[in-house]
């Protein structure tokens, strides 16, 4: 069997879940197929770089294919994000010469990538569902992009119910999609290797960590929340991660320090994204960690942490919580309960030798139990034999062509413009002049 990835991010370029997810995945999957290729494109990642990764070819979206298909999508010049990413989807098709010698293609919801192989139904696809552009926009009310998320809302909804096999690894994403698209989600766990390389809990450092954008749904707000309650209590979170836009003048880190000036920046002390070896050093030495998100589909750093026997709180808005079991091996609270996360901290601040140990050995075996990469591997395998044996080749239909297929005519945004009241339209510019002076 031949599989061809087509993905938005793929390690060692990225450290987001997707990434992470497949670095695992993929290298898991190697021994048991005849070739597996990864193209790596995006609306914002396009690169001339090819290189070989443990055998695994990978190829990045060429920047001239990328240009020549955006100029075919100037109808969606009003909204470039989704521009970019359609524009991106189908050079990545073109690129693979429409996936010639590959038995089976393999793409995930976010990013887009998904449009042309469905669109064009001539192989068949495997869309994994890591969490949806369309599902972030509504997790990020703040940014006022409910154009944007509904276009990728109606993508969304209009295609991935045609993908041959929908699978997805938390619980609460298959029956979120199992509900919209009223069919059938296959639920896999991820696939995740551990290895040994952690510290004894004498040195361990006093300071937890937090390893995420800070984004309105990674849950900073109920952290600083937590951590009020907590009062004079000495306690030192390191958050790692980029920082994102809360609206449209501010970002989230200059909110959140507005918001809680005697918690962010100090209490929580924010920090550029830093290298991954740097950064597991950073989970290896930390006494323990957080994952406040709200909403996450899985979020991969709480199997790091685990892995790195950091003792772990966890939010039960992320997927990943769907292994923890409170006390046990990880510590557990409701999404939005900022009282409760305050109590785990206090907990895991408090535990002895004896009961960290405890905590991190049944972690470990949690990992090695239910993500096992052999017994895990079997059943994707199934996935992909079902979706080959199954396959009828279907031909695009011409609704389907005028929502997403390129264009070689050229729309022009002055035609938009020109249905705006004028008044509208001089006021926008003026503002615009005053931010430019």
């Amino acid at each position: 069997m031949k599989i061809l990835f087509i993905l938005p991010e793929y390690y060692p370029h990225s450290g987001g879940g997707i990434s992470t997810y497949y670095l695992h995945y993929i290298e898991a999957l190697k021994p048991y197929v005849q070739e597996i290729k990864v193209i790596v494109g995006s609306g914002y990642t396009q690169s001339e770089e090819e290189h070989d990764l443990n055998g695994i070819s990978i190829e990045y979206l060429k920047p001239k294919l990328y240009q020549n298909q955006l100029e075919k999508f100037s109808k969606f010049d009003l909204i470039p994000e989704y521009k970019k990413n359609i524009a991106a989807a189908w050079a990545m098709w073109e690129q693979t010469n429409r996936g010639e010698g590959f038995d089976i293609i393999e793409c995930t919801d976010f990013g887009l990538g998904f449009i042309p192989w469905i669109v064009n139904h001539q192989k068949p696809v495997i869309a994994r569902l890591h969490g949806s552009a369309g599902q972030i926009e509504m997790s990020e009310p703040h940014l006022k992009e409910g154009l944007l998320g509904d276009l990728f809302r109606h993508t969304e909804l209009n295609l991935l119910q045609h993908a041959d096999q929908l699978i997805t690894h938390s619980t609460a994403n298959q029956l979120f999609w199992k509900n919209i698209l009223q069919q059938d989600i296959t639920l896999i766990s991820p696939v995740f290797s551990t290895k040994t390389d952690s510290i004894s809990f004498e040195e361990k450092e006093p300071f937890g960590v937090v390893c995420a954008r800070i984004q309105q749904w990674k849950g900073p707000d109920i952290l600083c929340k937590a951590l009020k309650v907590l009062g004079d209590e000495n306690i030192l979170i390191k958050w790692y991660g980029k920082d994102t836009n809360y609206d449209h003048q501010n970002s989230k880190s200059t909110q959140l320090k507005a918001e809680f000036p005697t918690i962010w920046g100090t209490k929580i002390a924010p920090y550029k994204p830093i290298q991954y070896k740097d950064l597991h050093t950073i989970q290896k030495n930390a006494k323990f960690a957080v994952i406040p998100s709200t909403w996450d589909m899985y979020n991969f750093t709480g199997l790091e942490y685990l892995n790195a026997g950091t003792a772990l709180i966890c939010s039960d808005g992320a997927g990943v919580s769907e292994i923890i079991e409170d006390g046990v091996n990880g510590f557990k609270y409701s999404k939005d309960d900022y009282h409760a996360l305050a109590d785990c901290i206090r907990k895991v601040q408090s535990l002895s030798k004896t009961e960290h140990d405890r905590i991190v050995m049944n972690a470990r075996q949690t990992l090695n139990s239910k993500l096992c990469p052999l017994a895990l591997i079997k059943v994707n395998l199934l996935e992909y034999k079902k979706a080959s044996t199954q396959f009828t080749p279907t031909i695009a239909n011409d609704y389907q062509m005028a929502l997403f297929e390129p264009s070689e005519i050229k729309y022009q945004l002055d035609e938009l413009l020109d249905k705006q009241p004028l008044k509208k339209l001089i006021t926008y510019v003026i503002k615009r002049i005053r931010k430019k002076i």
